[in-house]
């Protein structure tokens, strides 16, 4: 609401809010706020903004972004918080694979564990591709996990679990029809579907290079280890889509910060801007004046001050028409834009057809040099002018003022010098500058 309000002074206008029941968030009921504008999200209408003036698109956009952002923040903070809650629940089943973090590491733990009780040399773990469906991911190991892809031919007998979901013990792999020789060596053989919550999600063996004679009790121990693999490799599974999440909150949250601070740095420019002509409006010719103003004053510098007025400009605009009369001030808005020279000058529609040029460290001589290059640029644009009395072209009158600012003199009195200016110069025949000294 603050940063609404705020949007309202900046831009001036009057604005009201209500949700989808007419309930006013902000302001009242105005029947002169005929302008309607749909605020809405990710298709959900949330209700209206109602104001006079196109410029509440702009509101309307930064509320939006606000809004979406809120939105997406806690969509993904309930996934993560859902996520979480299997997380825990899953970590509790296991205190000695609660700590792995990787599915090599839960590996490694249950090659060890396992080993304890059943006579095996080598472990294997084929997990399916969460894509395709498919059994994919081979993790095998003794003292060292490695990983690696494995092709649909060379899965046999963990294809044959894994489709009919019940283990089996093969005591001699080359009497049995569904083993598919690989580079790994092995003769016998227990293999187990890795089952969450009657989903399988992969197939776990153990495996000896000579026949063994692996019994019913060792399958039903194995087994019953294979619910904690699963629940282990399914908590690092979601601990890795956590820290994606994470990341994708904390990307998103940075996207998004960007964007209101592209919003609000477009919003500063709108604000200071003059939409016509394209120069500083008289809102920041107030604050650089004053912040220009400080600073020569700390540093015991001149500031100089040009006010400028078209000559004869209502007389022009009747004769020529509006369009024309814009044409005429870009023009001429052009010209005191191209005129100034250091980056700490300012060029400024004061208002209307009158323009003004905030000149910092400059003195008297220097603005009316400035001054003089204005005068000379607007005689060569040569814009027919039939009903001025002093050239058949356009052409400017201008007021100049400089002073040294101290305890004894403020801006205004910079202003109403150079204003003070503009009127001799008006007065004494149009097309010419005039400098009115402080005293």
């Amino acid at each position: 609401m603050a940063i609404i309000e705020q949007l309202q002074q900046q831009l001036e206008i009057e604005i009201n809010i209500c949700d989808t029941e007419n309930n006013y968030l902000l302001g009242q009921y105005d029947a002169s706020l005929h302008l309607r504008q749909q605020l809405e999200i990710e298709g959900q209408i949330l209700g209206w903004i109602h104001s006079k003036s196109e410029k509440s698109i702009i509101i309307l956009d930064v509320l939006s972004l606000i809004l979406q952002q809120e939105f997406e923040k806690k969509s993904l903070a309930n996934e993560i918080l859902e996520k979480y809650e299997e997380v825990n629940f899953f970590y509790d089943i296991s205190s000695k694979i609660s700590t792995c973090l990787k599915i090599e590491e839960v590996i490694q733990v249950i090659y060890y564990e396992v080993k304890k009780l059943i006579n095996f040399d080598y472990i294997s773990v084929i997990l399916v591709n969460s894509e395709t469906g498919e059994l994919e991911t081979l993790i095998t190991g003794r003292e060292k996990v490695i990983k690696r892809t494995v092709g649909q031919a060379k899965l046999g007998i963990a294809s044959y679990v894994f489709n009919s979901g019940e283990a089996e013990i093969i005591n001699d792999v080359l009497t049995d029809s569904r083993y598919s020789p690989s580079t790994t060596i092995m003769r016998s053989l227990i293999c187990a579907p890795l089952t969450i919550q009657n989903e399988i999600i992969g197939v776990i063996n153990i495996s000896h290079p000579e026949v063994m004679a692996y019994t019913t009790s060792d399958l039903k121990l194995f087994v019953s280890l294979t619910y904690q693999v699963a629940a282990a490799i399914q908590t690092v599974q979601y601990y890795e889509q956590l820290k994606e999440y994470s990341q994708t909150l904390e990307q998103k949250v940075a996207e998004r910060t960007l964007e209101l601070e592209n919003a609000k740095y477009e919003l500063e420019k709108l604000a200071t801007i003059d939409q016509l002509t394209k120069l500083a409006n008289r809102r920041k010719f107030d604050e650089y004046l004053q912040s220009e103003w400080k600073r020569m004053k700390r540093e015991k510098r001149p500031i100089s001050l040009i006010l400028c007025d078209v000559d004869y400009f209502k007389l022009y605009n009747d004769y020529y028409g509006h369009l024309l009369g814009d044409q005429c001030l870009k023009k001429v808005a052009q010209v005191l834009q191209n005129t100034i020279r250091s980056p700490a000058d300012l060029a400024v529609r004061y208002g209307g057809e009158e323009f003004a040029i905030v000149l910092s460290n400059t003195n008297s001589d220097g603005a009316i040099r400035v001054a003089q290059r204005i005068q000379f640029a607007i005689e060569n644009l040569k814009v027919p002018h039939q009903l001025s009395t002093v050239s058949q072209y356009v052409t400017i009158s201008q007021g100049i003022s400089s002073l040294f600012p101290s305890q004894n003199n403020t801006s205004e009195v910079l202003i109403k010098l150079a204003d003070l200016g503009l009127y001799q110069a008006k007065n004494s025949g149009r097309n010419r500058y005039v400098l009115n000294s402080s005293n």
